[in-house]
């Protein structure tokens, strides 16, 4: 009796040649990532881990960081700009905004000038203590100007000092009212100062007076065509410094240059302020306010309601390859002008309105700190080029500052660097020393599941990895068969060059199955390739 011949399923490649990012949605696909610690994009198409971290210095207690050409820290209430103390401050959490030579500091309204070293007060107060005159006066002691304007000469010991010509002030305390108010310094000397008003006669007095430059209290800044702005939320109103001057808001002349203030009348607090393509931007959670115009006689104010800054997440807008990138309440938004677009989809629905995301760019990478709902951070990296997102770690990074090549951030006390690189060549920008962190790296990635939209059982033969392992790294492959949450270890690979590595299985039916990879130190994985023979409807357990 002759049986028939019957012929089994042939096993079936399946070539995987490029490794995609993080992607937490259902609709990753399978050469995506589901969860992944510590891995970049550099090496795309391949899967590798990040590279070591750098140390700069540990502070005692970190209150802000900032780089121009070296780079500027605040360690409690001190401030250094390299490794020299320039100033002193209140102890607390800083902005930083950089206008010409000057990097400005608030809450606290002191500049540091670069070129000058000179570290001082934006704001200027004086208060008399002796004899104060005042007379009726000219531009010069001897003629009118070219408008025929009268001018009111103030003379006391010291009443010149820390201002300049053209400074608004806040005049208050003069018997003669008509000297009061805020005035502008139209010329200055030693011991005098003068200012436009009409008064009916000359005098003196001793009374104290009060000579005041001031700033208005502003929550967030940007600079823009030479000139500082700013926002309150408590005042609802927005600010511009005076041209060329950021030490003053409130020059009101009728001139081109003046200071310039407007009131905003919808509700909400601002959310962060950036210049992008020109134009000042004031966000709110909901809406954007983009300032027009090039001159006080012809700014408008146009408000967008659209996906703003969510509110803590100040930090997050930057700017990378001439786009704007932020958090929103609903994710992470890209913004190239006109409408907002969300790019951050693929880290998944537990960043939403939970505040507090810090970024930084370099090169092409958007690097953003973020908390999720459960208040844990996480740091994930954008590549733009590339539009694929990896996370690296838990790390929660604030303070982000690009300087000579790399990323400088705060973690806790310490400034770090998120990938350490050599300092730069002699002769270009001083670096400050960098200490290799010495890290082993412990990176893994999970994929996706793999279903391949069939039915029937399937059975994994075995897996053909191509992968390369430096010396002092290791490489170990799990896999969870129909998401049971049971890893199952498949094969553990030391030092070995490029190479094809065939890892058996033992044949199990599933439905559908994860792979992990996971290990430490340098490794690279070129591709896999799966060979699998379809079985029946029915499952073996």
């Amino acid at each position: 009796m002759k049986l028939p011949r019957l012929s089994g399923s042939q096993p079936a490649g399946d070539m995987l040649i490029r490794f995609k990012g993080y992607n937490r949605t259902d609709r990753a696909g399978k050469d995506e990532f589901h969860d992944m610690e510590n891995m970049t994009g550099d090496r795309f198409p391949l899967l590798a881990p990040r590279g070591a971290r750098g140390t700069v210095r540990t502070l005692t207690k970190a209150n802000g960081l900032y780089a121009r050409d070296k780079l500027l820290w605040v360690d409690g209430t001190e401030v250094f700009y390299g490794e020299k103390k320039i100033g002193d401050v209140e102890d607390s959490e800083k902005q930083f905004v950089s206008v010409g030579a000057y990097v400005l500091i608030f809450p606290d309204k002191v500049y540091y000038n670069t070129a000058t070293d000179t570290f001082g007060s934006m704001e200027n107060k004086y208060i008399s203590s002796g004899t104060v005159r005042y007379t009726q006066s000219w531009l010069t002691d001897t003629e009118l100007d070219a408008e025929g304007q009268v001018y009111v000469k103030i003379e006391a010991a010291g009443i010149e000092a820390g201002f300049e010509k053209g400074d608004g002030v806040e005049i208050s305390g003069f018997t003669e009212d008509k000297i009061n108010g805020m005035r502008v310094i139209q010329d200055i000397g030693t011991g005098w100062i003068k200012i436009i008003a009409a008064i009916d006669k000359d005098g003196s007095q001793s009374a104290a007076v009060t000579i005041r430059r001031k700033l208005p209290d502003m929550d967030y800044y940007t600079v823009a065509e030479n000139r500082l702005w700013g926002c309150s939320s408590q005042n609802h109103e927005i600010y511009a410094s005076k041209l060329g001057s950021p030490f003053n808001f409130y020059c009101f002349e009728g001139l081109a240059s003046d200071s310039y203030a407007a009131t905003i009348a919808n509700d909400g607090d601002f959310t962060g302020a950036v210049t992008y393509l020109g134009y000042v931007m004031f966000f709110k959670e909901r809406s954007v306010h983009k300032v027009y115009g090039n001159k006080p006689a012809n700014f408008q104010i146009i408000e967008g309601q659209l996906r703003g800054v969510e509110k803590g997440s100040a930090e997050s807008l930057k700017i990378l390859n001439e786009v704007l990138y932020y958090k929103s309440p609903a994710g992470v938004m890209s913004f190239q002008g006109s409408m907002p677009y969300d790019i951050g989809e693929a880290l998944g629905e537990g960043y939403y309105a939970t505040g507090e995301a810090s970024a930084g760019v370099i090169g092409n990478k958007y690097y953003i700190s973020l908390k999720d709902a459960k208040g844990r951070s996480h740091l994930f990296v954008y590549d733009a080029t590339k539009g694929l997102w990896h996370r690296e770690d838990g790390t929660k990074a604030r303070y982000f500052t690009a300087f000579g090549g790399n990323l400088y951030y705060l973690e806790g006390n310490t400034i770090k660097t998120v990938s350490y690189l050599a300092a730069s060549p002699l002769g270009q920008r001083a670096e400050p020393v960098i200490k290799k962190d010495g890290e082993i790296v412990e990176w893994h990635a999970e994929t996706t599941d793999f279903t391949y939209q069939t039915a029937e059982s399937k059975f994994i033969s075995r897996i053909g990895l191509r992968c390369e392992v430096s010396g002092g790294a290791a490489l170990e492959v799990w896999i969870d068969y129909d998401s049971r949450g049971a890893w199952e270890r498949l094969t553990s690979v030391g030092e070995t060059g490029k190479n094809i590595r065939n890892i058996p299985i033992i044949p199990r039916r599933c439905d559908h199955f994860r792979l992990k990879f996971a290990g430490y130190g340098e490794c690279v994985i070129y591709d896999m390739i799966f060979w699998l023979t379809m079985g029946s409807n029915e499952r073996r357990r």
